[in-house]
This record gives C-alpha cells, sequence and structure tokens, in this order.
C-alpha cells in the first residue's frame, strides 16, 4: 500500500499495511498501553470510494475498549498504542490489518483498504487486584491515588477526587482488620460495598507501617473532605470512622466527622466530636465554630419542633 503525503507506515512489518496521518496532535508524551481501556469517536470509510460505513460520531457516542488484546482489528490495536491523549489522526488499514479477505459484509467487501479517522480521548490502565500486588505495589498505587485525587480536588472535580482518594484508600487498607476498604471496593450506586474477598485468606498480610498509615490516613481524610463537599456526608462520616482507627487523636478526621454528622441532623454526635478536638487543640478556632454550629443548630430543631406542636394542638 503506498505512502501517501503526510502518511507515515507504522505496521508491524514496515510494509505498508497500516499508514497513519495524524490531523490534530495530541498533547504529552503517553501512548495507552496495550490492554488498557480506551475512549474513541471514529468514523470509518472504504479507501476504494470514501463510503461511509460505521460512525460512533454519527450514534453520538464514545467507543470504549481494551485495546491491543484483539477486542477490534489489528489495525486499531496497533494504531491507537501510537496515539496521545487527544489526537486525532486518520489509520489506513490495508486487508490483513482490517477484516481481511472475506471482509465483514455487506458493508465492507474481502480484501478491503479501510480508513479510519480516529480521536483519542482518554485510557485507562487496568489495574491488578490488591490481593495480587506487594505491600510496596499497594503504596506505590495508593501514592498515584493520592496525587491524582489532589489534582481533582484543586479543580474543584469533587466526585473524580473521592474516586481516586477512594481507590488510593481500599488498596493501602487491604487486609487492615474486618472493615478495611468497606466503603472503598467495589461500589454499586455509591454505596458501601462488602462481603467482595479476593483470596485475602490465603495469606496474612502485615499490619502497615508508619509511612504507609499517614498514607491511609490521608487518603481516608481527603476523601472525606470531598465526599462533604459533595453533599455525600454519610460516606464522610465512614471515611472519617475508619481513618481513626489508625490515628484515633487525629483532628482532622474528628473535625471532618463531626461536620459530617451536623449536616446529617446528628447534633450530639457532632458536639462530641467537636469536644474532642478542643481537648486535644483547646486553640482549634474551626472546632470552636463547629460546636457554636451545632448548638444554633440544635436550637433551631427545637424551635421547628415546638411550631410543629403548636400547630398540632393549638
Amino acid at each position: 500500500m503506498a505512502e501517501e503525503e503526510g502518511f507515515v507506515d507504522i505496521s508491524e512489518e514496515k510494509d505498508g499495511g497500516l499508514l497513519k496521518k495524524i490531523l490534530v496532535e495530541g498533547t504529552g508524551d503517553e501512548s495507552p498501553p496495550q490492554g488498557s481501556e480506551v475512549f474513541v469517536h471514529y468514523v470509518g470509510t472504504l479507501h476504494e470510494d470514501g463510503s461511509k460505513f460505521d460512525s460512533s460520531r454519527d450514534r453520538g457516542q464514545k467507543f470504549q475498549f481494551d485495546v491491543g488484546v484483539g477486542q477490534v482489528i489489528r489495525g486499531w490495536d496497533v494504531g491507537i498504542c501510537t496515539m496521545k491523549k487527544g489526537e486525532k489522526a486518520i489509520l489506513r488499514a490495508r486487508s490483513d490489518y482490517a477484516y481481511g479477505d472475506h471482509g465483514s459484509p455487506p458493508k465492507i467487501p474481502g480484501k478491503a483498504t479501510l480508513d479510519f479517522e480516529v480521536e483519542l480521548f482518554e485510557w485507562r490502565e487496568k489495574v491488578k487486584e490488591p490481593d495480587d500486588m506487594t505491600a510496596e505495589e499497594r503504596s506505590e498505587f495508593a501514592t498515584k491515588q493520592k496525587e491524582a485525587g489532589t489534582v481533582a480536588f484543586k479543580a474543584s472535580d469533587w466526585a473524580a477526587a473521592a474516586e481516586a482518594y477512594a481507590l488510593g484508600a481500599r488498596y493501602i487498607t487491604f487486609g487492615q482488620g474486618e472493615s478495611s476498604g468497606a466503603g472503598h471496593g467495589h461500589s454499586h450506586g455509591g454505596r458501601p460495598c462488602s462481603g467482595h474477598g479476593h483470596g485475602g485468606d490465603d495469606e496474612e498480610v502485615p499490619p502497615l507501617g508508619d509511612e504507609d498509615k499517614k498514607l491511609a490516613i490521608a487518603l481516608l481524610t481527603n476523601c472525606a473532605m470531598a465526599r462533604i463537599k459533595a453533599g455525600d456526608h454519610d460516606l464522610a462520616k465512614f471515611d472519617c470512622s475508619k481513618a481513626l482507627e489508625f490515628d484515633p487523636t487525629n483532628v482532622k478526621a474528628l473535625f471532618r466527622r463531626g461536620t459530617a454528622k451536623l449536616a446529617l441532623g446528628e447534633h450530639d454526635a457532632a458536639a462530641e466530636d467537636a469536644d474532642r478536638v478542643l481537648e486535644l487543640e483547646p486553640d482549634n478556632k474551626d472546632a470552636e465554630r463547629l460546636r457554636k454550629q451545632v448548638d444554633l443548630e440544635k436550637r433551631k430543631a427545637k424551635q421547628k419542633e415546638k411550631a410543629m406542636c403548636s400547630k398540632m394542638f393549638g
């Protein structure tokens, strides 16, 4: 297959079987590794006459699949692994990189060369389950999730921040007691999910070292803050309680749990957390404000209850 202007031979055999022409340059230096889940838009046409046979854009939904593992034609498995995030390119695939001698009737004849205009939006690398990792690998992965969560938090993307922090917490707390990761496992509608074992009974996981314990607490308290920002106070309370299992005197966990409890209307429990913070740090202004807010909300609740009783029994 002869190269045309702007096209580069990216075929594995360097025989022109797969050509690529970049239309819009991508960003960064990374490309999706084999096995990662990619998200693309594409328009497929016959090279011979330009007739369109398929388009994700016409359907209005990005196409997602695992690249490099044979879920799609060879031309995509090879070509998309050369693309950068945000890149738009034409992949010209000879029949041996497409649908072969038989084609894909009725729209794609046998031995057809195909053109795909592909735009790569993002990819997600597949991650091993925590029980398939060493303690060092879990710590490294959790650290990366903490960094990703912080980036999302700074961008005010509370949902993405909570997701990253929660995933990191799930990995670093793996095997640490009965409740470890209970709010950070497989999610079904955003609620805590328990009872999903992954072979953890086969080998006892040693307790966390000091640095990993600090990492776990940071992930959990950061996750709680993102949850509070997103209005998910119930899970924020859970995150803080889990952090307090590692350090019962952690001021951030106590304060954020008290904040979550206040939002849930648990006034007495919120007051207890605020008072505990003030025991540990008598000059903590945030805890003082939380305590005052709790008292104010309790008075409002009593006044509301009194007014309702007056209406009922006037």
